[in-house]
């Protein structure tokens, strides 16, 4: 466990903190990393044996849209077909 500071991009801490995605996994013991990203975004991936549970925490940007939705506080437009039509079936080659 430990925290790393990432110069001019945030940190990274690596502990046993945090609350947990999936509530089911809360009986085994948490690896979690936080990281803190300039702007105010903040990732936290949980790490299992064979698998990872991700939350990102942010505020909605101008024009952003994607798998979680377009933050308008519609849930209506956010299901899997809506995307699609916005946004398309996957990121182009490059990005």
């Amino acid at each position: 466990f430990g925290t790393f500071n990432a110069a001019g991009l945030g940190t990274v801490t690596y502990n046993d903190q945090g609350d947990l995605v999936d509530a089911a996994m809360g009986h085994l013991e948490k690896h979690i990393v936080h990281i803190t990203l300039n702007g105010g975004i903040q990732v936290e991936v949980m790490r299992w044996s064979n698998h990872i549970n991700l939350r990102i925490t942010m505020s909605a940007r101008p024009g952003q849209d994607g798998h979680c939705g377009n933050f308008n506080g519609n849930p209506g437009d956010d299901t899997q077909d809506a995307i699609r039509a916005r946004i398309g079936l996957g990121v182009p080659q490059g990005e």
